[in-house]
């Protein structure tokens, strides 16, 4: 198998493996922070649903607002006229990430108002619902935008619009964590036992979509080999599973056990799934590989 290359000469692209960087690289970088910003956010807001805590709906609903929204921006280069792309949802998964982004900016808005003045009422669980449906939308987009680019191989399964949304959701049991350490209206057992069980299902699903990929032929095996054994290994392995599933289990079991946790840990298990969002999606797109367009054995 020939060796991936990443400084390549002219046309040695389409006999060699090459790994994309449009979305990754340079501005792309400003996409994969809007791809966890919009995680977080969508999980934030329906673990916050769950709860229902007004201050992770709100705080789930500004971080899609002013993070996810300013980092999709960011990326298209020229923000003012984002508008254009908007009005052509068919042209790419990125427009409806803008749209569904705008929709939820608009229930959300309306659902919180119904929530802080008239909670319990007919409007606020309208809108809630329709928010949430929305929210949802945001979180497993991204999967579908990766999945939608055929010259990957990596990226073209099933299971990784369902990876983003188990990522997106844990996520958002970690937050709601957070903000329950100081609202008494959140059940951080609760919490924790939705984080726990949420690892667990989020570590098989990580461990059957690599496993699968290896079978996308020559090209998707590259990519999962880049991810265990190559470049992005490091971010994988301390990233993804040491601190985004080994760490926070870890913890979560113990406060299991032991009936209780200390607050201490609570945030460095907080923080500890934070940052396995981030590597998680960074790897994946940083290992997005193109299939060469010419046979690798027919040199």
């Amino acid at each position: 198998m020939r060796l991936l290359e990443w400084k390549l000469k002219p046309h040695d692209w389409m006999i060699a493996y090459t790994r994309q960087t449009e979305w990754i690289e340079r501005r792309g970088i400003f996409l994969w922070l809007a791809f966890v910003a919009g995680g977080l956010g969508g999980g934030l807001y329906l673990v916050s649903l769950f709860f229902n805590s007004l201050w992770g709906m709100f705080t789930g609903w500004l971080i899609i607002v002013v993070l996810k929204g300013g980092f999709h921006l960011a990326y298209l280069g020229k923000p003012l006229r984002f508008w254009r792309i908007v009005l052509r949802p068919q042209t790419s998964w990125i427009a409806r990430g803008l749209i569904f982004v705008a929709l939820f900016i608009g229930f959300g808005v309306i659902q919180l108002g119904f929530s802080y003045w008239l909670p319990g009422t007919a409007g606020e669980a309208i809108f809630k619902v329709l928010a949430g449906i929305i929210a949802f939308a945001v979180i497993a987009y991204t999967g579908f935008a990766m999945n939608y680019v055929k010259g990957i191989p990596f990226w073209n399964s099933a299971l990784l619009p369902v990876l983003y949304i188990s990522s997106g959701i844990l996520a958002g049991f970690g937050l709601i964590t957070a903000i329950g350490l100081y609202d008494g209206n959140v059940d951080i057992a609760a919490a924790e036992t939705g984080s726990r069980w949420l690892l667990i299902v989020s570590a098989l699903i990580i461990a059957i979509y690599l496993w699968s990929a290896t079978y996308m032929g020559t090209t998707g095996k590259q990519s999962v080999i880049e991810q265990i054994r190559g470049s992005v290994a490091p971010v994988f392995w301390v990233g993804v599973v040491m601190l985004g599933i080994i760490i926070p289990i870890a913890i979560s079991v113990s406060s299991y056990y032991a009936g209780e946790v200390s607050r201490l840990l609570l945030i460095i298990a907080i923080i500890s799934e934070l940052i396995g969002s981030l590597a998680l999606k960074y790897s994946i797109l940083k290992v997005g590989i193109y299939t060469p367009l010419l046979p690798t054995s027919a040199y």
